[in-house]
């Protein structure tokens, strides 16, 4: 029930799945596709805020009713946090890895043009600023509950906010 382990276990299992993608990235048959491809960014995504910045955000729900003497405020700002941010990320990955996949594919068939290699991943890139936009609402839910965590009188409870079960 703690949100702090919510995004720190997300962010390990983002790091398992990037360093398997990675692995595979590796590969030579595998590489010659997806190199140059929009399927590398999503790797890299997934790498960085999949796992540091959850990571990151886990550790900042840890520490700052700590540091502060203040307790977070609404467990529906936590929770919503969460699932913009986790869903957000997994648009955003795996549209970018389908997406980057069709077009290695489409870049190594000589016998077509490279404008089709571009135009075949707009849908992708769509559905990747769907994701970003999910987790840029999630950053936004964040903030607001920051910002209402400091204009808050210091807690007179000792106990961490903990998301309730369904």
């Amino acid at each position: 029930y703690s949100p702090t382990l919510r995004f720190i276990g997300f962010g390990g299992l983002m790091y398992t799945v990037s360093s398997i993608q990675g692995a595979f990235e590796a590969l030579r048959s595998l590489n010659v596709v997806v190199h140059f491809t929009h399927h590398t960014v999503g790797h890299a995504h997934l790498g960085l805020y999949g796992f540091v910045t959850m990571v990151f955000f886990g550790a900042i729900y840890f520490i700052v009713p700590r540091v502060s003497g203040r307790e977070w405020p609404s467990q529906f700002l936590i929770s919503a946090h969460f699932w913009l941010a986790a869903i957000g990320i997994t648009i955003y990955f795996v549209s970018l890895s389908y997406g980057g996949w069709l077009q290695g594919e489409a870049m190594l068939d000589a016998s077509r043009p490279f404008i089709d290699s571009v135009t075949l991943t707009l849908p992708y890139l769509r559905a990747r600023s769907i994701g970003g936009a999910l987790m840029a609402l999630g950053h936004l839910a964040f903030v607001t509950h920051f910002v209402m965590l400091l204009r808050a009188r210091p807690a007179g409870s000792s106990t961490p906010a903990l998301l309730k079960t369904v």
